[in-house]
């Protein structure tokens, strides 16, 4: 290792090294200035953007390569390399990478990529540390180095605020504060104070050890609250102090003052609601969906390939331990359709899924089952119970489902896999049923396909955010349910954008999302774009279990019409690839096998659109259904969902294929072959035309010359020889005109 050179003229000559500066906060000024000094960044500047991987499949559902940590190293260690030869240049570095990861972070809730750039940028410095003999340099990298760490946890607190995780959040929010103080204290070091870099980490650290600790206070009050232990309020008033004080600080850049004010509108608002009714859900269950498809094999045959080997697929490592021939379905089901066709399937039941917080914490352990369909609707189901559940657990449960969800730990009895959210989880278990069956299966599904089904059984009011039950009254009616402070959380789609912890307070109830399904006063469905409420609240549990029957079976249409799309897209793409534009010069054989090949398709695809069509009128179809009741609340549930919409949205896309292109295509080929067939036609009769003109001019000179010889020779035209002669050569004119007459070429 390199001794640093601290004496004097050494330090001061360091101070003054860094000439015209760069703007310390704008990413392309940094790289303008490393690039001068002939360090390349440009492998950096993508690392921490989930859209700028070359390679689409790397990125596929925004999804770390496996690889990712060795690209990470490999781009940074190339820079730090030539970083550390140039004065200061780690340290630029450093904020450039600091920079960059700050640009990604205002444009996604997927941090894995920023997380891994950040310390990947700080083992590469701790690696290359020792080449450098300058003091300053060092002292100043390690101080920016120090921001990339802040930076690291404060990434870490948006992530606990999407799950709404408030004990974790007030755990890192202090952490992020602890090194944003570490990092003021190493730029305020000697001998870097002064440098142009120290100021700016020292100014940039101060804000951020301000706005940190603002937003610790704010998650141990908003923990405080919703356990109820702040009555008195005052863990709230300190809260709300702080985060008033760090909003109006001098160093507080806009975006953490807009953040700040969020927070702190959240909070007031809660504190507004302090004393009303509050909602406690004491029986019911959240579900989680993930709706998928199987292309290339109907749904008897996936139900079948289930029954036959599902006991022994492996599902992205997961195993299953049950596989249920049919469905457990209400006789609902069992509808009067002419040809025999119903919902039924079969059940591939799964270990449990167990959730846990970064930090190791349980969150929450969901039943797992894959229901596949005859119909092709299939889907993932994780379920879980609601068992004296405050407001603040029913929406850290709803939540749990979207794409843009806290990271946090799943995992399943048997198997040492780790995923970072139930949708990475249940997009992994999905894509390997595939896998499993065989045959040239693909599946169709997507993360931010999900839906969530909320079941409220019994519910109380009690005045405040939890309240024991014994101080609880019971919930009525669906009117008490939708007005408690809370019920926004029931009747609200699940969001993938996060202003605060705890922001659904910000939003009235929905009228809108309930729908007309013979309401009794304690009875309601609800649904909205992404989540379905189902409330009974004076009636038995199974009652509840066919209405959520008919809205899993909504829910799961999703996949269905998923699975059709990507079906008619990659039909197209096959198409235009495998059936190239023939030559402007090709025969009528190769236009009439090009236009054979493009009817073949035509013909698949109208196969495809009829058997969708008549899963759809299935579908709508009251046979399907063994109660005219229940098959209004199913169209109800349709209708809310946007079926008909999509049905239409389908039948447009396949006309389109059909006419527009297909279509299109084979009146362009047919009408190119006529033009070609009718081009040889002519040049046939003009090739004929010639041949018998040539031989009527040959047999014309033949003849006369023939008669004239006859005269010169002095034959007696009354002679029998002249006389057969003559005959002879008028018969052959006579021939030749017919046949002449008779293969005349078309005008």
């Amino acid at each position: 290792m390199l001794t640093p050179d601290l004496s004097p003229a050494t330090v001061d000559h360091a101070v003054d090294r860094i000439e015209a500066p760069p703007d310390l906060s704008d990413a392309e000024s940094l790289r303008r200035w490393l690039a001068a000094r002939q360090v390349d960044v440009d492998a950096v500047r993508g690392l921490p953007s989930w859209n700028a991987a070359r390679d689409a499949a790397a990125g596929r559902h925004r999804r770390l390569p496996p690889d990712f940590d060795r690209q990470v190293d490999t781009a940074l260690d190339h820079a730090f390399r030539q970083a550390v030869t140039v004065p200061l240049g780690a340290a630029v570095l450093c904020c450039y990478v600091r920079q960059v990861c700050l640009d990604a972070w205002k444009t996604t809730y997927h941090f894995d990529r920023m997380w891994a750039t950040l310390r990947g940028a700080r083992r590469s410095w701790t690696t290359h540390r020792p080449n450098v003999a300058d003091a300053v340099h060092i002292g100043v990298a390690d101080a920016v180095a120090r921001l990339l760490e802040t930076l690291d946890w404060e990434i870490a607190v948006e992530n606990e605020m999407i799950g709404n995780n408030l004990v974790r959040l007030a755990d890192v929010a202090d952490r992020a504060a602890a090194c944003a103080a570490a990092a003021v204290a190493a730029a305020s070091a000697a001998p870097v104070a002064g440098t142009v870099i120290a100021r700016f980490v020292a100014a940039e650290g101060a804000a951020s050890r301000c706005y940190n600790a603002a937003l610790a206070g704010a998650g141990r009050a908003l923990v405080a609250f919703f356990d109820g232990a702040a009555c008195d309020g005052a863990l709230v008033t300190g809260a709300l102090a702080g985060l008033r004080a760090a909003e109006g600080s001098a160093g507080c850049d806009p975006d953490q003052r807009s953040e700040l004010r969020a927070y702190r509108n959240t909070l007031e608002r809660l504190c507004r609601h302090r004393d009303d009714e509050w909602l406690h859900i004491d029986d019911g269950t959240v579900i989680h969906m993930y709706p998928f498809a199987v292309r290339g094999m109907s749904g008897d045959r996936v139900v079948a390939a289930a029954r036959a080997d599902g006991g022994r697929w492996e599902l992205a490592g997961v195993r299953p331990h049950t596989v249920n021939e049919t469905l457990a379905l209400d006789d609902i089901w069992n509808g009067s359709d002419a040809l025999g066709r119903r919902y039924d399937g079969a059940a591939v039941a799964l270990p449990d899924a167990i959730v846990e917080d970064l930090d190791g914490r349980p969150l929450g352990r969901l039943v797992a089952e894959v229901r596949l369909s005859q119909l092709g609707n299939h889907h993932l189901r994780l379920a879980m119970d609601l068992r004296d559940a405050s407001v603040s657990d029913v929406y850290s449960a709803v939540l749990r489902s979207a794409p843009e969800h806290a990271e946090v730990r799943v995992r399943c009895a048997g198997t040492a896999r780790v995923w970072p959210r139930l949708s990475a989880y249940a997009v992994d278990v999905i894509e390997a049923i595939g896998a499993a069956i065989g045959g040239g299966t693909a599946v169709s599904v997507r993360p931010g396909m999900f839906h969530v089904l909320i079941t409220v059984l019994e519910a109380s009011l009690g005045a405040g955010p939890r309240v024991p039950r014994a101080r609880r009254r019971p919930v009525v009616s669906v009117a008490e349910l939708r007005d408690a402070v809370g019920g926004q959380v029931l009747l609200r789609a699940v969001p993938n954008i996060f202003g605060a912890p705890a922001d659904w307070i910000s939003y009235p109830p929905r009228e809108d999302a309930v729908l007309d399904v013979d309401r009794r006063c304690d009875e309601m469905v609800a649904r909205t774009c992404n989540t379905t409420l189902i409330a009974a609240l004076g009636s038995p549990a199974f009652w509840v279990t066919t209405r959520l029957q008919m809205a899993e079976f909504t829910a799961s249409l999703d996949g269905l019409f998923a699975g059709w799309s990507d079906a008619l897209a990659l039909f197209l793409d096959t198409v235009t690839k495998q059936t190239p534009e023939p030559a402007a010069d090709a025969d009528v054989e190769a236009l009439t096998r090009h236009a054979e090949q493009l009817e073949r398709q035509r013909v698949r695809l109208h196969a495809f659109a009829a058997d969708a069509r008549a899963t759809l009128d299935l579908i709508r179809s009251p046979a399907l259904v063994a109660s005219p009741l229940v098959a209004r609340t199913l169209r109800a549930m349709l209708a809310a969902s946007g079926f008909a919409e999509r049905e239409a949205e389908l039948t447009r896309n396949v006309d389109a294929v059909l006419d527009d292109r297909l279509g299109q295509r084979l009146e362009v080929l047919v009408r190119r072959r006529r033009e070609r067939e009718a081009q040889l036609v002519q040049a046939r009769d003009r090739r004929q035309r010639a041949r018998l003109d040539t031989m009527l001019a040959v047999i014309a000179a033949v003849g006369v010359s023939g008669l004239g010889q006859i005269l010169q020779a002095g034959y007696d035209l009354r002679s029998r020889d002249a006389v057969a002669i003559i005959v002879v050569i008028v018969l052959i004119m006579v021939v030749v005109g017919a046949v002449t007459r008779y293969h005349r070429p078309s005008p």
